[in-house]
């Protein structure tokens, strides 16, 4: 499989409410602020190896006000109000290339490989910008009182006990969110100060605020993921991370982060081949197990040099991805593929169930599913709800089922579409 390497990028963020922060707008017209980035390096064991904090160049009312870029419509000049979106009127995605010579959005956050052991975590906020005392060495400090969670957090994601498929956590789910002190920022005129959006109050402690910042984990399988999958409709790879402050603070903004593979595209799928078709039975088994294999419709499945059957390829211990169904596996007393999450249901032509993955030893087979047509795959295999098997729908009405009979007709078992990498015979 060749290295992995992606490109984490923010797009753009969307002011939806605006900060109220003092009565004076010290800072200039309505709302300035800037992105921050905390990056942290661990390894497996979940020791922390790099540490990193980077901010963007600050965004909003330019009058006056040096070294700023201008964003907002509360003047010709600038200031971000309710309703701003930032570079463009479509923040979640980019309209051109990425800015290179400044650090505003569409801008990179974090670009490398991902090598085996190794996982980056961000955590990406939007701060605003005022004059006077605030939180940023309170925020520094915070960030390396918490690595010990993070370090937690990181083996359960190498030891497979938090989900790959929710790569993206918040403060709460580590058990911290008491953030800082800050005097003043509750007060009836407001205290101008630096700040990230999302502070909520502390109940016990009057000056004290709550902040539940959002991290991003990346390892080479949460990273192909994230890439790949498009779970709040944004678009593939994209994901809204919003920051609601407290009433009283009125803000409430959206950051739009891009998650993408580089250098080569996506990675190279580990395939594993020589996986037949048999024409007694239908269903499918691993080619070089065909002497010691089981076939439903009696003896030993089709030697393939009698079946004709095309090479067929399964992606083997691959990343995971919304387009291929994992948790398929061989079962080594029959050499079929079988669905492994209902093997106490299943049925073996060998006998009993086919053999759970702690004694065969077997990979995670994921297979292609409900996707586009391609001419590199045989579609229309389909899953069996009475033995758990896999086999060729085409030829369901001849086929042979452990389970007795011929395998359940789609229409019943309701069973998606199985796509299967080959090649013809």
């Amino acid at each position: 499989m060749t290295a992995s390497k992606y490109r984490v990028a923010i797009n753009g963020f969307w002011c939806r409410n605006e900060t109220w922060d003092d009565v004076f707008n010290w800072d200039g017209k309505h709302d300035e602020v800037f992105l921050s980035v905390n990056t942290k390096v661990l390894d497996s064991n979940g020791t922390v190896l790099d540490n990193l904090n980077s901010e963007s160049e600050t965004m909003g009312d330019t009058w006056r006000l040096p070294n700023r870029v201008r964003a907002g419509s509360a003047s010709d000049r600038g200031g971000i109000v309710s309703g701003d979106k930032f570079p463009w009127d479509q923040p979640m995605i980019r309209q051109n290339g990425l800015n290179t010579t400044v650090r505003v959005p569409p801008y990179v956050i974090w670009e490398g490989e991902l090598p085996a052991g190794r996982m980056v975590f961000l955590t990406a906020t939007l701060w605003e910008e005022d004059p006077g005392a605030g939180a940023w060495d309170g925020w520094l400090a915070w960030q390396k009182q918490t690595d010990e969670k993070y370090g937690q957090r990181a083996k359960e994601i190498f030891g497979k006990i938090w989900p790959i498929s929710a790569p993206v956590f918040d403060a709460v789910s580590l058990g911290i969110q008491t953030f800082a002190t800050l005097a003043g920022l509750w007060s009836p005129l407001g205290q101008s100060m630096r700040r990230p959006i999302g502070l909520q109050r502390d109940p016990a402690n009057p000056d004290g605020s709550l902040f539940n910042p959002v991290t991003i984990a990346l390892n080479s399988e949460t990273a192909e993921y994230l890439a790949t999958s498009n779970p709040q409709g944004h678009g593939e790879g994209i994901r809204e991370l919003l920051y609601i402050d407290d009433p009283y603070l009125r803000g409430v903004y959206s950051i739009f982060v891009q998650i993408e593979a580089v250098g080569g595209g996506t990675q190279t799928l580990p395939l594993q081949s020589n996986w037949r078709w048999c024409s007694k039975c239908q269903g499918l088994f691993f080619g070089d197990g065909q002497p010691e294999s089981s076939c439903p419709a009696g003896g030993t499945h089709a030697d393939p040099a009698q079946s004709h059957s095309s090479n067929y390829s399964l992606p083997h211990n691959a990343p995971p991805s919304p387009s291929r169904q994992s948790e398929w596996r061989w079962c080594n007393k029959c050499q079929g593929l079988f669905y492994g999450p209902a093997a106490t249901t299943s049925a073996c032509p060998a006998g009993g169930t086919h053999s759970p993955q702690a004694q065969s030893g077997s990979g995670n087979y994921s297979l292609p599913h409900n996707v586009p047509p391609s001419p590199d795959s045989q579609s229309d295999w389909r899953w069996c709800s009475k033995c758990q098997g896999l086999f060729f729908g085409d030829g369901q009405a001849e086929s042979s089922c452990p389970g007795g009979g011929t395998h359940a007709d789609p229409a019943q078992s309701h069973s998606g579409i199985y796509s299967l990498p080959h090649q013809a015979a």
